[in-house]
């Protein structure tokens, strides 16, 4: 076996079609939210600062409390 050979990605199988629809539909979704979100800190970009900081300590104070 040479190095090409190792180099080389594997070949997927492809995909259902059923499948495919559910990543696309997926995409769409996430894709959504990222624009609401993009909205949101433009509109208000305080009230995102403050729900990010919250979030952060909310999160800090659960792994810390698993300890």
């Amino acid at each position: 076996m040479t190095i090409d050979q190792h180099a080389q990605e594997p070949v997927l199988a492809p995909r259902a079609p059923q499948e495919q629809s559910d990543i696309t539909a997926l995409r769409s979704g996430v894709t959504d939210l990222e624009q609401q979100a993009r909205a949101f800190i433009r509109q208000r970009p305080v009230a995102a600062v403050l729900v990010a900081v919250s979030a952060g300590y909310l999160v800090a104070r659960l792994v810390a409390g698993r300890r």
